[in-house]
């Protein structure tokens, strides 16, 4: 009986180990057959994979529990591809896969999640845009805002160096959402002089939803999504990372961030840090403009588990900032004598700036259940943001009072159930969080009042193969919002009390058509939503220097936007062509009254709703005539026109200018010791803007001259990454349309010429 059982024992382990081992391998070649060795296998549902060996073989082991598998193809100066395997439910599964990778210098078919499915872009109804890391670090940029605006139909708000938001189509603030690591930002986004808090060296890319997204993520979706996608995990039995500095000639600045990643059989381990310092900048004139500085730690801790069950990860994310800030007080103090002896720091923050820090804790869990996955994602969330004001008191001492300190917690919960079916693909989803804010009454300036939201919805999406040549794809989804505030007078307001609930539904439908291979159309309209914030619905009193006064009453703010794309891309160009039409009912905005503000002065502001309409589009041109030569194109348009508003206001500010790119880029694969070098020259010309708001000036045209550099560099076994990136070449003086600062007089930042490296390193590899 005993050896029965033992038998028993042995035979059903044996079950268990062979039902582990399945297993995709297989042989990846150039079109002409040959082995191409160094290609990126991954295997998208527990972030592992392989790299392909010198005579072009891999083979990735397939959890048992896995029974659809997505596996992503990646090579430098190569078309990525994606394939989607179901394996059938036997004992022991081994799947041959072989794969022909085709070069091209055109960048086509890159890859995306935010849609919700892991999927080619071209192969989602709505326009998304993709930016690498490596882009991010050889543009050369101080912020991540900064960096993704050069996409088209992307602008950023400027305020200094560090503050300020992304402007998708012509909307920002709390008509766009932010996702760090799959979690909602929640960090005081009512104002454009409010940042998101992100190291941008974590992710392995951007990615940018121009549209509404309401679908997925609920209320702010209005304009769209940007979506932080974090660096990929080590892959089982390696240990890489590596190391990015950087140095921007106009403000001194300094950038140095390492990342460190380590993979084990079953548990990885990652971690990156990153510091970056900036002097105040120098305009086209070569006048310094004053506490324009910026300082930024960040912190950043992962760890995970890969098992047959499933893929289980745990972050945690910390950013400690301080930016400086320009207002008619600080210019003020700055231009006194006395101040001059005073402030004797040229980096630190001293003086008017904002002290922000933010803590991030995340659990990101795929449970894989054959077929299905079920994806969890938890966050917490603690912003902190203050504002410390500056001044001299008449013994002529230097004061620095904290003017605003408020604290933003919350909790976040996603839960999506996705299911593939043949060609088709079904996602359910539950979503919400519980944001609680707590502010120092005490304080002078407090523009958000103690308050509590809940937010709950429900989804559902649907992705069809209708045809060969037709993908749909459609939507709906159900939202509840309550918010409550608890406001406490103080000598300088007297906040509103709300108790408001928001509940809304909203759908999408999508049509892509295939006309031939390298052709396509996309059709998509959807309906997103926005409650209003609480500032909006409570504030009475100084903000910003100015009186503001909320509206308790405000409605939701809904819209309805239509997407079009054409695609044609053939073997040496891509064109894309993307018009758009958005129509927002309750457009909420601020006006100048004619009334007399109670205190402070002036007039006061107030915040009112109005229909209001946005259109306009992009046109991108990709010309690679030879491979070594890349003419790039862009021009983005946006139209913002406000209706039936009784005060005679015909546009809300912030409208963005058009803006007309082109690039040349030289590239070649080696020349001497060198691989990869490439030399790029940009011109953008930001066109006048004379559709102004109310109390905004026009803003002339000007035109921008930039310059890149670079090539890697073979040092040992790694490649050294070098580049020198010169914007604003031509020094030219000028005040962006979107500058926070622009009332003020105040220049944009001059001629910048950064030198960077980034060196990958790479301790234990899995080949």
């Amino acid at each position: 009986m005993f050896r029965k059982l033992f038998l028993l024992l042995i035979l059903s382990v044996a079950f268990f180990q062979i039902q582990a081992q399945n297993l995709i391998k297989g042989k990846i070649t150039d079109l002409e057959g040959l082995p191409l060795s160094g290609v990126n296998v991954l295997l998208y549902q527990n972030q592992s994979g392989a790299v392909s060996q010198a005579d072009g073989s891999y083979q990735v082991n397939v959890p048992s529990n896995l029974k659809v598998v997505t596996l992503e193809f990646t090579y430098v100066g190569y078309r990525t591809q994606v394939r989607t395997i179901e394996f059938q439910p036997e004992v022991s599964t081994e799947y041959s896969l072989d794969i022909q990778l085709e070069e091209s210098p055109l960048e086509l078919e890159e890859i995306t999640i935010t849609a919700g499915f892991m999927k080619e872009k071209d192969e989602v109804p709505y326009p998304i845009e993709v930016v690498r890391k490596e882009e991010m670090v050889s543009f050369g940029e101080p912020t991540l805002t900064r960096s993704i605006s050069r996409t088209p139909g992307v602008y950023f708000s400027s305020f200094g160096l560090g503050g300020g938001q992304p402007i998708i189509r012509g909307l920002s603030n709390t008509n766009l959402v932010l996702l760090n690591n799959g979690i909602k930002q929640e960090a005081f986004q009512f104002s454009s002089n409010h940042p998101f808090l992100v190291d941008e060296y974590t992710a392995s890319h951007i990615e940018i939803l121009k549209g509404p997204a309401s679908l997925q993520y609920g209320s702010d979706a209005v304009a769209g999504v940007v979506n932080v996608i974090r660096e990929r995990p080590a892959k089982p039995n390696s240990i890489d990372g590596d190391i990015i500095s950087q140095y921007h000639s106009n403000t001194n600045g300094l950038l140095n961030s390492l990342g460190l990643r380590i993979g084990l059989d079953k548990f990885f381990f990652g971690f990156r840090g990153s510091i970056k310092s900036h002097k105040d900048f120098t305009d086209g004139d070569k006048n310094i403009v004053d506490n324009t500085r910026l300082n930024e730690g960040n912190l950043n801790f992962n760890s995970g588990f890969r098992s047959d069950r499933g893929l289980f990860t745990l972050n945690y994310n910390f950013t400690d900032a301080k930016y400086g800030i320009q207002n008619q007080p600080q210019i003020n103090l700055f231009s006194s004598p006395l101040a001059s002896r005073l402030l004797i720091e040229d980096r630190k923050n001293e003086v008017w700036y904002q002290d922000l820090q933010n803590h991030l804790i995340t659990s990101n869990n795929t449970v894989f259940l054959g077929k299905n996955t079920l994806s969890v994602d938890l966050g917490y969330q603690s912003n902190i943001r203050e504002l410390v004001a500056g001044g001299i008191n008449p013994q002529g001492e230097l004061l620095t009072p904290t003017v605003t300190s408020m604290q933003l917690n919350t909790l976040t919960y996603n839960t999506k159930f996705i299911m593939p079916s043949g060609d088709n693909n079904f996602i359910f989803g539950i979503n919400g969080a519980i944001i609680n804010n707590e502010a120092d009454e005490e304080k002078a300036n407090i523009p958000m009042p103690d308050a509590k939201i809940n937010d709950l919805g429900f989804y559902a999406i649907g992705d069809f193969q209708l045809s060969e040549n037709i993908i749909l794809t459609s939507g709906l989804r159900y939202d509840y919002r309550n918010m409550k505030s608890f406001p406490v007078a103080t000598e300088n307001t007297d906040r509103f009390e709300v108790d408001n609930t928001y509940n809304n539904i909203n759908g999408s439908v999508g049509l892509i058509y295939n006309f031939t291979e390298n052709q396509f159309f996309k059709a998509n309209i959807a309906r997103g939503f926005r409650s209003p914030n609480i500032p909006e619905l409570t504030q009475n009193g100084i903000h910003g220097g100015r009186f503001e006064r909320g509206d308790p009453d405000l409605d939701a703010q809904s819209n309805y936007q239509i997407d079009f794309t054409y695609h044609l891309h053939t073997q040496w160009a891509t064109l894309n062509i993307a018009p758009f039409f958005n129509t927002i009912d309750n457009y909420i905005y601020l006006v100048m009254t004619n009334e007399d503000a109670p205190i402070g002065g002036g007039k006061i502001f107030q915040h009112v709703q109005d229909d209001a309409n946005l259109y306009g589009g992009e046109i991108a041109l990709d010309i690679h005539p030879v491979t070594w030569i890349g003419v790039h194109g862009s021009y983005s348009m946006i139209r913002a026109d406000i209706k039936n508003n009784l005060e005679g206001i015909e546009h809300p500010t912030f409208t963005p200018q058009d803006r007309l790119t082109g690039e040349v880029k030289f590239q070649q694969n080696q020349i001497g010791p060198f691989k990869r070098p490439f030399f790029s020259i940009e011109v953008m010309n930001f066109f006048e803007q004379s559709r102004t708001g109310q109390n905004e000036a026009s803003t002339p045209a000007y035109t921008l001259l930039n310059a890149r550099l670079g090539a890697s560099l073979p040092l040992g076994k790694q490649d050294l990454d070098l580049f020198i990136a010169g914007s604003n070449l031509a020094n030219e003086t000028y005040i962006d349309h979107l500058s926070v600062t622009k009332p003020l007089g105040l220049n944009m930042i001059g001629r910048n010429i950064t030198f960077g490296l980034r060196l990958p390193f790479n301790l234990k590899s899995t080949q």
